[in-house]
């Protein structure tokens, strides 16, 4: 089970033990700093980088409260923080089951907020909700790269045996649970490389996963058009691989982008994906950097992902405040 003891709580929410959450609680903030599914280190200090940044948005209140501008609420209310997993000595496999028990020990309507980590992070969050859930969901990636197995002939040969995951093979896994047509991918590279023997099924192979939208894409400039890509009424899991933003607002990850969105495009359309359709759960990941590390550029680059992590808490929290508004109403109507 995750563990309060020394972490910093992410903006001051209340931290509290995963079978003790309080009435209401709507999102919990989980700490996945795992580096074992990635061929770098440095991601394994993704949440002590966010927590000890997200500071930032609490210093000048002696009881802090973050309050979004954009939603007219209380960014947090509803959120508890259950705290940091604890890898030490283990190997990927167990560390992902240990996510997995982790989630599945919260409440079904608790959404899980996972700090990472690497992208391998991401499978047993959305395995578990997979488990418990009777109806589909898509799985919206924001992320340079497509993290799928494109590789040693993969897209052309239906019988492929699928590899261990890793950061770099996790998006087909997830694919894998959540079945054809229900990935889409935002912000990846307009290109990418695979043998030459693949090239011809690679269009079929990615339209079978679902829908990938590059930079070079009109719909990631037109919001209509990228509304209509993502669609309406759809429940969400967001899996946010920080290296999605370019190289000059993120270095601090395992392979920065040379081009990439900015940070205020990225927003931009998350609040597209989430306008009108329901978060279940999301995690950020890639974050890397020496735990040691304190120059200007490595704090920079937390500081840009921790205030990626609060504007997607603070959707959670809205949508939380409205249904329950909405159901004060209707029974004020009765």
């Amino acid at each position: 089970m995750p563990s309060n003891t020394s972490v910093t709580a992410f903006c001051g929410i209340p931290l509290v033990s995963g079978d003790g959450l309080p009435p209401g609680t709507a999102a919990a903030v989980l700490g996945a700093g795992s580096s074992l599914g990635s061929a770098h280190s440095g991601s394994e200090n993704g949440p002590f980088f966010l927590r000890t940044l997200s500071k930032a948005h609490t210093w000048a209140a002696a009881d802090p409260g973050v309050f979004t501008l954009r939603h007219g609420r209380d960014a947090l209310d509803g959120i508890v923080d259950v705290g940091d997993l604890d890898f030490t000595g283990m190997e990927l496999p167990q560390a992902l089951d240990t996510i997995a028990d982790a989630v599945r020990a919260l409440p079904a309507d608790v959404a899980p907020c996972v700090l990472g980590g690497d992208h391998s992070i991401t499978l047993p969050v959305v395995r578990t909700l997979a488990e418990r859930r009777a109806d589909p969901f898509l799985v919206v990636q924001f992320d340079h790269h497509l993290d799928l197995q494109i590789w040693e002939g993969a897209p052309g040969d239906p019988r492929a045996e699928r590899e261990p995951v890793f950061n770099t093979n996790v998006m087909s896994h997830v694919s894998d649970l959540v079945g054809p047509g229900r990935l889409v991918q935002v912000g990846v590279s307009p290109f990418a490389t695979v043998e030459a023997g693949s090239l011809d099924a690679m269009r079929s192979y990615l339209e079978a996963t679902g829908r990938q939208l590059c930079l070079t894409d009109p719909e990631l400039h037109d919001a209509a058009l990228f509304r209509a890509a993502i669609g309406q009424g759809h429940d969400i899991y967001l899996s946010l691989d920080i290296d999605v933003l370019q190289r000059a607002e993120m270095s601090s990850t395992g392979y920065p982008a040379e081009i990439g969105l900015s940070t205020h495009t990225l927003l931009r359309l998350i609040d597209l994906v989430l306008d009108g359709n329901r978060l279940i759960g999301f995690d950020l990941v890639e974050f890397a950097a020496d735990r040691s590390d304190r120059s200007d550029a490595t704090l920079s680059d937390a500081g840009r992902a921790t205030a990626v992590f609060l504007h997607v808490l603070s959707w959670i929290s809205r949508q939380s405040g409205e249904k329950s508004e909405k159901r004060s109403e209707t029974c004020q109507a009765r």
